[in-house]
């Protein structure tokens, strides 16, 4: 950022929250981060989650939770995923601005803590209504939001 480029703080809040989500991603990509990739993505999806809950919208939380139990899932603590994980349902039922993928990927977060537990019939039964919503989407969304179903391996 240029040193004479000036922002509001929600600015920033904005532009940290969306840097720090797609950090996450790169290392959750990876086919096999080293547990120092995970526990920095840990602390970039932390990060993201604070700077929404200081300006974004409920389903903007919602999502930051889907991500810190996307990588505590990573790291194989199912605990913490499931705990993040059904944070993320709820926020998400709730979140009257939510987009069509927003349910399909909170029980696919759902199949993914259920992995880390070792929890298979709880992961097909979320993987299954996951699918549900993923069947119904736009071919962009459908196209990521199955790329992402289909990692999950219960």
């Amino acid at each position: 950022m240029p040193d004479d480029e000036k922002m509001s703080l929600n600015e920033f809040h904005k532009k940290m929250a969306i840097k720090t989500n797609g950090g996450v991603w790169s290392v959750l990509d990876k086919d096999a981060p080293s547990e120092e990739e995970l526990g920095q993505a840990l602390e970039m999806a932390h990060t993201s989650l604070y700077h929404w809950r200081q300006i974004g919208k409920p389903i903007n939380i919602a999502r930051g939770e889907y991500m810190i139990s996307r990588v505590y899932s990573h790291m194989g603590k199912g605990d913490d995923a499931l705990f993040y994980a059904e944070r993320t349902l709820k926020l998400t039922e709730e979140a009257e601005d939510k987009a069509d993928f927003d349910m399909g990927f909170a029980y696919e977060v759902l199949a993914k803590a259920y992995v880390a537990k070792g929890d298979k019939r709880n992961c097909k039964k979320y993987k299954e209504m996951a699918q549900k919503i993923i069947d119904t989407l736009g071919e962009e969304d459908k196209k990521i939001a199955q790329g992402e179903l289909d990692k999950v391996k219960c």
